[in-house]
């Protein structure tokens, strides 16, 4: 058996990164993948630009009775030049008149009146730039602003608009099926009574769900470009499969991947230039990854709690590596102590625990949930946490513990 670390090594090597792109407009960049750099246009600010609210001076006028002729505010241009011993208010963002270079703050300024004419005070130096942005301050032109395999956020795009990009190119979303395994499951949108449906021992498919709440939350870079049910056939599963794969860029496939003979997912592994198999995670120790022409081929178990093991702790960074997004991007989390001990801990695996989190006495508390067997899905009730344990780590409780944040 293999770590998973070393699994996602080894299908690091058999996929192929998506690389066709699209220019589209800044705006539209939030949850895309750069595919190139992002330079600045030009020098930014292109002239002075006031970091304060107050007074525009002429540091060579500084100390001195300077004369106020007016205003500007941020949004509008200057005209001409600021005359010797004057000064002029400008807003914060305002461009300065040719000639200003320094900014007495607003609060510091001391104003005289002489009849109609009103007049600044300034009784030492102020040296050059003081409360100004100068040219060029935030970003010269040809910068790097933005890397290759940056996930587009919100901060980025503000960033980015401020400085005068308009467009960026960015790669198409990565293209998700998913395929859900089984004779016995009813698809959700059909499905009428629940509670008659659960008594004759159907089962309502529900993993595209999870598959669909990761791509919501963790992956807005990818896309699920369609699902489908199919019965335990193995000439079946095949066809819808490769069907599939012509399309998209990952398969995922729900149920059939364990060691039983009916479990014919596991075939799929047979169509992969290479594969993974015997992956040291509980839940979820059927799990199987293939690539088919660069192509990633996920078999996960059918039971919910270890398929949200499986995407959380694999998907998740495959997907990353097929979107091309370059560094570390863990879970947010919060650090919390452990408040039970930890059942059936299996040492030698990465373990998952879905888990509460409470506050108490100022303290963050986390309570794993824990029922014997995979099939118990009631334990993602009201959970708002993933405690995911290393191979090694056996906390006890007490202990502090990074817990993965869901809710």
């Amino acid at each position: 058996m293999i770590s998973t670390d070393e699994a996602i090594k080894i299908m690091e090597g058999c996929l192929e990164p998506v690389d066709d792109s699209i220019q589209v407009s800044v705006w539209h960049a939030i949850g895309s993948v750069t595919a190139k750099p992002v330079l600045a246009p030009a020098d930014y600010p292109p002239s002075p630009r006031a970091g304060y609210d107050g007074y525009a001076v002429r540091s060579s006028d500084t100390p001195g009775k300077l004369r106020l002729s007016g205003h500007i505010t941020v949004g509008s241009r200057p005209c001409g030049r600021l005359n010797p011993d004057e000064a002029i208010y400008v807003t914060t963002g305002a461009l300065l008149p040719e000639d200003a270079d320094a900014i007495i703050p607003q609060e510091k300024a001391h104003i005289v009146d002489e009849g109609d004419v009103h007049f600044l005070i300034v009784d030492e130096h102020v040296g050059r730039w003081s409360y100004v942005d100068p040219p060029g301050y935030h970003c010269r032109k040809g910068d790097v602003l933005v890397d290759e395999g940056r996930l587009m956020t919100a901060l980025d795009v503000v960033a980015l608009a401020s400085v005068g990009v308009g467009s960026v190119r960015v790669k198409r979303k990565v293209k998700v099926f998913s395929l859900s395994v089984g004779s016995e499951l009813i698809e959700r949108s059909t499905a009428r009574d629940l509670g008659l449906l659960v008594a004759d021992g159907e089962v309502v498919e529900s993993n595209s769900l999870l598959l669909e709440w990761l791509l919501k939350m963790r992956t807005p870079f990818a896309t699920l470009s369609g699902r489908r049910i199919v019965r335990d056939d193995p000439g079946e599963i095949i066809d819808t499969a490769l069907s599939a794969l012509k399309g998209v860029d990952v398969l995922v496939a729900f149920g059939g991947s364990g060691p039983s003979k009916v479990d014919y997912t596991g075939r799929l592994l047979d169509l992969g230039s290479c594969s993974v198999d015997g992956i040291k995670m509980k839940p979820g120790k059927p799990i199987k990854l293939a690539a088919y022409k660069g192509k990633l081929m996920a078999l996960l178990p059918g039971h919910p709690v270890s398929t949200l093991h499986a995407l959380t702790r694999l998907l998740d960074p495959l997907l990353q590596l097929i979107a091309g997004i370059r560094g570390p991007r863990p879970w947010p989390s919060v650090r919390a102590s452990l408040a039970d001990e930890l059942p059936e801990r299996k040492l030698g695996f990465v373990q998952q625990y879905p888990a509460i989190l409470e506050e108490k006495d100022g303290r963050v508390i986390v309570h794993p949930i824990y029922k014997h067997g995979t099939g118990v899905t009631t334990k993602l009730l009201s959970i708002n946490g993933l405690l995911n344990l290393c191979e090694d780590c056996d906390p006890v409780p007490g202990s502090d513990v990074d817990v993965a944040l869901i809710g």
